[in-house]
């Protein structure tokens, strides 16, 4: 049960990062604004 408990823990903590990472891009507005559009809808599966 335990090893099911930390798996939880981590797949929230990388949720998370790649969520944050998101807002990263898109928030920047550089030179590619697509590529940021392109990794959300790569990230919806």
């Amino acid at each position: 049960m335990s090893l099911i408990k930390f798996g939880i823990i981590v797949e929230l903590f990388l949720f998370m990062g790649v969520f944050l990472w998101v807002r990263k891009l898109t928030s920047k507005k550089g030179r590619q604004p697509s590529l940021s559009k392109k990794t959300i809808k790569n990230l919806k599966f």
